[in-house]
């Protein structure tokens, strides 16, 4: 209390809290202690779990395991600050409510990647420097040398490591606040302890619960003006806000989705583990005749024997033997003949017969040494697959394998384009091309060097492959052009931007990977060792396998990077197409390399959804319009999941989840893929949402159009975005892969990478990754292709000194009429000028510019923006990270800084959208809430009788939000074809189109037999307006 008295109250009373809870993980999600600070008070909270001691508790949450925080009745706007606030959020009861919650949170830590946040590249070199390596200069030549330009000093600046941290609350209070180290060692009792641990130091762990609300508090003083400043629009803080208060409703049928997925996986498990098995005990059979030899995967296995060793014993006199009956002694006669029933008297002697054959084997136990020997008989690699006797999980034959071992690979026959695959332990794996000469064993060896090891069978190999190119031609009848094969099928925007963030952070390791295979290759052996047939990954002639080069299979970071295992995720789409199969002979291979694939999904994700936090609501804390709607299941279960949503992950300020912003849609041949499904609104609601059209490409399309002439369309790409249409070939993504020659799905993926700042080098990694057959010279022909017509060739305007340099020396320049200038003609002045004036630096560029391409008054624009002194998105007006400001890095990360210009804006568009939809449904009374985000998607959940009003406002909202672009960047008008949603989907729960019925190997039967959930319905503007009467009004909608 206020007198420094403690009292006990139902909920904090205040509209202000800094808020902090931990929980005791041993003992599952359930909230252990919370700690709240208000204007006026301290607050402390702890769990019934903790309290009272109990044998065991249930692990399904309800609302009563949960901290209260709002009073209930007529609840008033609350606001709750925290640091990752959306893990304390989780815990708090109120916000699993289907109606909603007027409380809001508001993170310290997004507030910090706003304001002084790191890219991926600063983070690794500011970790590095904490530890006192301040060395890391290579990451940064290699930076330099990816964004073309010449090496200079390794890095300008170091003045961003003062001004930034790491996410954490320990880093980003040293930052902003400084002082003594925050004490964190008491966390780990709540990582490793127990609640008995808990309970007996409780007072400690109360303190450093309230330590840290404190801290958080402190922050949180410093950081506000600071963001208030930098990102100064209220709609920012406010987008934030809405965004932090997502809501995924679940039924009964999530528990049912997770137990059949996992029976469908361990199933296929089990069938995937007797394959494997089969495989090895049909190996095993190549021993005879030492078939094994000649075989291409096998041939380098241990096939060494174990001989079978027995006691020796003294020689006992042969007449003892002698007197022994023999087994199956026949009466004379005709083998055939029907004697009938034997008599008493044989039936005795053949019983005497058989005891004595009994006796005879028990005394044989004494021949056998005293620990028994382990398969002998059977191979040296055999024996290591099969578990031992005493072992107490012993099953009989090879239950040891995996997917995991090396051996698998081989025993599956797995080919690259119809090579076999070999694994080389300083390479890891990669495959086997016939026709080497240079290694062959000579005659004159000698029969001992060649016994020494089984010989590598590289005829066998030959043969395998004349067969494959023997099915291609069958299958190919016309030779195939270096296109792209169909591996990445990106269906939507959310998985192409992962893709292309994954493959542009590791741009930078690209180059020094370039640079290690060219010493690897040196000194493996002699380069001219090569075939005239295949390129790749190689050859790697250091691997001596005689009559074979060896080269290693692609790897998705580059070429200096090991594969560990062919069965890794990446290498799915090269099993889809064909490059990776497995065979010949027998179905076994392909069966185990089909189920791989399938389970791939669930293996990956099961535990992050299976961990998810699904909290049931008993029947009083449901809504009437639910508990009196017709499809009501009393016996049913419902419930919610709040996703853990950073507001502002990425100094981009996206949101960043780890389950459900990267769920992809469900695959027919993925188990468990139907995971965004099972978010299904319950009785009384539908999910209203609908997909951006191609947001990113419209934004940096709108810039460039801006910055050109001022209108809508004025440039090639502006008009592409507007007018193009895919059925005639006249679209961005259909341009490009007509230009290059590849595919439009793969076209998708260059023109977002080139957008987000990607350069050259990204395009031939990316080439060479979707269509391992192309050489590198061809990947590099193509990009350079690209570029060229796409964001154009770089052009420089000369400065004063440049001009004056030009005449005075005398020397012929092609200059433009707009007076550009080429990087060969700059080069040759700044030669010529430093010969002449004894190696001194002539400043000779006033300005240089992208010129002649598509794209090129937009790339102008967005590095207009990178490099201005206070970059800032243009239409919010939101600064850039302190942390990547050109007063701190100087001319350094440009990659990161023109990515952040059109994700940034991205960002800016949803919170416009967010508040416009949360302004629309109060001032017109339309019951619904925010769901979630995933990148340009949105879905909020909507009382069903209101969902065309719903659909109208997100219309609505849409339009607004492009309006306030074009209205900020000078356009004072707005092209109809891009002012609308194409569609809005009103459905009964999540997938990305309402006609979906996501069969998947755990749900074969679709959605609307299985779960009872029909298609829903995918309405246009004008659709829309028909239900609506263009209005908003609950009035316009007679009987809805």
């Amino acid at each position: 209390g206020r007198a420094g008295e403690a009292e006990p109250v139902a909920t904090p009373e205040e509209r202000a809290l800094v808020f902090d809870v931990e929980v005791c993980l041993a003992e599952g999600t359930c909230p252990t202690l919370a700690v709240a600070l208000s204007p006026s008070a301290w607050y402390s909270w702890c769990s019934r779990r903790l309290v009272e001691e109990r044998y065991s508790w249930t692990s399904q949450l309800s609302p009563a395991d949960l901290i209260p925080l709002e009073a209930s009745g007529d609840r008033p706007e609350q606001l709750v600050v925290g640091h990752n606030v959306c893990f304390d959020r989780a815990h708090i009861q109120e916000q699993y409510l289907i109606q909603g919650s007027r409380t809001r949170f508001l993170d310290t830590m997004s507030m910090h990647m706003a304001i002084s946040g790191l890219s991926s590249f600063q983070r690794s070199l500011w970790m590095a420097a904490k530890q006192g390596r301040r060395q890391a200069q290579r990451p940064t030549q290699c930076r330099q040398k990816s964004q073309g330009r010449a090496p200079g000093p390794e890095i300008s600046s170091w003045d961003w490591l003062d001004i930034s941290s790491a996410n954490n609350l320990a880093d980003v209070h040293g930052l902003y606040v400084g002082g003594p180290a925050l004490e964190k060692e008491p966390r780990e009792l709540f990582v490793k302890g127990s609640m008995r641990d808990i309970r007996d130091n409780f007072q400690e762990l109360m303190r450093y619960c309230a330590q840290d609300v404190w801290a958080t508090y402190e922050v949180f003083q410093q950081q506000l003006p600071l963001f208030l400043e930098r990102c100064p629009h209220p709609v920012t803080l406010a987008g934030m806000l809405e965004m932090g208060v997502s809501y995924l409703p679940v039924n009964h049928n999530w528990e049912r989705y997770l137990e059949e997925a996992q029976s469908t996986y361990e199933e296929l498990q089990r069938e995937m583990k007797k394959t494997l098995m089969d495989l090895a005990n049909n190996a095993c059979q190549l021993l005879s005749g030492e078939r094994y030899k000649d075989d291409p995967w096998l041939w380098d296995l241990e096939w060494d024997l174990q001989e079978f060793r027995q006691k020796k014993v003294k020689r006992k006199k042969p007449a003892a033997a002698s007197q022994l009956p023999v087994e199956g002694a026949e009466v004379p006669g005709d083998p055939e003949e029907d004697r009938g029933p034997p008599s008493e008297e044989e039936e005795v002697q053949q019983a005497a017969s058989a005891r004595a054959c009994l006796e005879q084997l028990k005394r044989t136990a004494e021949l056998l040494p005293k620990r028994p020997q382990h398969l002998p008989g059977h191979p040296g690699w055999y024996r290591k697959l099969c578990p031992r006797l005493e072992d107490p999980e012993w099953v009989p034959g090879p239950s040891l394998l995996s997917l995991q071992m090396r051996i698998t690979p081989k025993l599956m026959a797995l080919t690259w384009d119809g090579f076999p695959l070999h694994y080389s332990t300083r390479h890891g794996w990669g495959y086997l091309v016939p026709g080497r000469q240079d290694n062959l064993p000579q005659q004159s060896a000698g029969p001992a060097k060649l016994s020494a090891e089984v010989p590598c069978p590289y005829r066998a190999i030959a043969s395998l492959y004349k067969q494959h190119c023997l099915e291609q031609r069958q299958q190919w009848p016309e030779p195939r052009e270096a296109g792209l094969a169909e591996e990445f099928l990106l269906s939507d925007s959310s998985a192409m931007w992962q893709m292309v963030e994954e493959l542009g952070f590791l741009e930078v390791e690209a180059e020094a990977g370039e640079e290690h295979v060219l010493t690897l290759t040196a000194t493996g052996g002699p380069r001219a060792s090569q075939p005239a047939f295949h390129h790749g990954n190689g050859p790697y002639n250091d691997v001596d396998v005689p009559g074979c080069w060896f080269f290693k299979l692609p790897h998705k970071d580059g070429n200096s990077y090991n594969v560990g295992s062919p069965f890794a995720k990446d290498f799915l789409p090269k099993m889809e197409d064909g490059t990776l199969q497995a065979g010949p002979g027998g179905a076994s291979g392909p069966r185990a390399l089909e189920i791989n694939k399938m389970i791939s999904f669930w293996r990956n994700a099961h535990k992050r959804i299976s961990s998810q936090m699904v909290v049931w609501l008993p029947k009083s804390a449901l809504p009437r319009a639910v508990t009196r709607h017709p499809n009501f299941d009393e016996e049913g279960r419902y419930g919610a999941v709040l996703p853990q949503v950073v507001t502002a992950g990425t100094i981009t300020r996206r949101a960043v989840e780890p389950t459900w912003l990267t769920a992809s849609n469900a695959r027919p041949d993925r188990v468990g893929s139907e995971l965004k499904a099972m978010v299904q609104a319950p009785p009384g609601y539908v999910l209203v949402g609908a997909d951006v059209d191609s947001q990113e490409l419209w934004i940096a399309a709108v810039l460039g159009d801006a910055h050109f002439a001022g209108m809508h369309g004025c440039t090639a790409f502006g008009w592409m975005t507007l007018q193009g249409r895919k059925s005639k070939g006249t679209d961005l993504h259909s341009k490009t892969a007509a230009t290059v020659g590849i595919s439009r799905e793969h076209a998708k993926v260059f023109n977002y990478g080139r957008i987000y700042g990607a350069g050259q080098p990204f395009a031939e990694r990316l080439l060479l990754q979707f269509n391992h057959r192309l050489t590198r010279e061809e990947a590099a022909k193509k990009a350079q292709q690209m570029y060229a017509f796409t964001k154009g060739l770089r052009r420089y305007r000369l400065s004063e000194e440049g001009e004056w340099l030009v005449r005075s020396l005398g020397l012929h320049v092609d200059q433009t009429e707009d007076g550009w200038v080429s990087l060969q003609d700059l080069r040759k002045i700044q030669k010529e000028a430093s010969r002449r004036s004894r190696k001194k630096k002539w400043p000779l560029v006033a300005e240089r510019a992208w010129v002649g391409g598509t794209e090129s008054e937009m790339f102008n624009k967005l590095e207009s923006i990178a490099t201005s002194d206070t970059p800032r998105t243009p239409v919010l007006g939101c600064r850039i990270s302190r942390a990547l400001e050109p007063a701190a890095v100087q001319g350094e990360f440009m990659t990161s800084r023109v990515n952040w210009v059109v994700q940034s804006s991205a960002v800016d568009y949803l919170h416009l959208m967010l508040v416009a939809m949360r302004w629309l449904f109060e001032e017109f009374a339309i019951d619904g809430r925010f769901c979630i985000s995933i990148h340009d998607e949105v879905r909020y959940l909507v009382r069903e009788e209101d969902r065309y009003r719903a659909a109208l406002a997100l219309q609505i909202s849409n339009l607004l939000t492009r309006c306030m672009f074009a209205y900020k960047l000078g356009l004072n008008d707005l092209p109809q074809s891009v002012a609308f949603f194409s569609t809005v989907d009103i459905d009964q729960c999540l997938r990305k189109e309402v006609t979906m019925d996501c069969k998947t190997p755990s749900n074969p039967t679709g959605m609307e037999r299985r779960y009872g959930i029909p298609q829903g319905e995918a309405l246009d503007i004008y659709q829309i307006i028909e239900f609506t009467k263009g209005s908003l009004e609950r009035e316009s909608q007679p009987g809805l």
